[in-house]
């Protein structure tokens, strides 16, 4: 059983009823996203909007990738919107509860690291209760902000432009593909350097090892909405170079802070200690990803 739902998810785009390949997926998928950057910079330039807002905004601003390709899957493909990574929903809590439970213990590493090296430091959030509960209902609204965007971004990454791409070329340039898309896609972040990128191929990779072991995206999803929401909205840290809004604790760089552990102005995604931990979680599922796939071909 567990087999073949790794082939069901591996090899969707074999149930479609007129499939597509690399080249067209790989244009649907930036279609995708750029649909999401257009709405974010007409949301940038609309007068008055607060800062909150727009952070509001731009999270929901991934809601329509789910909605466009539900109807690209329905009414061009003719499969399943399942088929793209949610088959098995009797697995799903346990997928779920490991990918979050994994993405805060490595970021609560990354930031216990950065603070017990002197590097950042814990600064008091609030003032006053009606902040503080402010900062609550944030944490809260956040957490389903997250899982639409972060879903969003696995969707098209992991989902779609693996399954587009490995009938006709393979698993290597699949993971590729997404590796590249999903480091192109967030090229423009503030405090972008040689350690930002590299978390980025990494993350991309242990991802994507992480969804073909599992057969789906139910764990990937888990894990990237709580590695965002960690940061922004429990610790209040910066995001891929976004910085945070409302956080529940707030913690931030001392005077003499090392970027090379504190992250810099990309956040701690960019520090040695999160590179670190993702090469060892990337080379561990990548094997577990090996070792379960034996002899099979997808």
């Amino acid at each position: 059983m567990t087999e073949r739902r790794r082939d069901s998810f591996a090899g969707a785009m074999r149930e479609a009823h007129r499939p597509t390949g690399p080249l067209v997926g790989s244009i649907v998928g930036v279609t995708l996203f750029a649909s999401v950057m257009a709405t974010n910079i007409l949301l940038a330039f609309m007068p008055g909007i607060t800062s909150l807002g727009l952070a509001i905004a731009s999270s929901l601003a991934f809601l329509p990738v789910w909605i466009l390709l539900w109807v690209w899957l329905r009414f061009k493909e003719r499969r399943a919107f399942a088929s793209i990574g949610f088959r098995s929903p009797s697995r799903a809590p346990l997928q779920i509860a490991r990918g979050a439970a994994i993405a805060l213990g490595a970021m609560s590493l990354a930031v216990a690291t950065a603070v017990l090296t002197g590097n950042m430091e814990f600064f008091q959030t609030s003032d006053g209760s009606y902040a503080a509960w402010t900062a609550i209902g944030w944490v809260v609204f956040a957490l389903v902000a997250f899982s639409i965007q972060g879903g969003a971004e696995e969707l098209i990454s992991r989902g779609y432009l693996l399954q587009s791409w490995i009938p006709r070329t393979g698993i290597l340039a699949a993971m590729i593909a997404q590796t590249v898309f999903f480091t192109l896609a967030h090229s423009l972040n503030t405090g972008m350097n040689i350690l930002s990128v590299l978390s980025l191929v990494l993350v991309s990779l242990l991802l994507g090892f992480w969804a073909l072991s599992e057969g789906g995206l139910w764990g990937v999803i888990a894990f990237h909405a709580t590695w965002n929401w960690a940061q922004n909205s429990l610790f209040g840290v910066p995001v891929s170079g976004i910085p945070a809004e409302n956080s529940l604790l707030t913690v931030g760089e001392t005077a003499d802070a090392n970027p090379l552990i504190s992250g810099g102005l990309f956040g701690l995604e960019a520090s040695l200690t999160t590179v670190v931990m993702l090469a060892i979680m990337t080379a561990a599922t990548g094997v577990f990803w090996a070792r379960g796939r034996n002899n099979r071909t997808v």
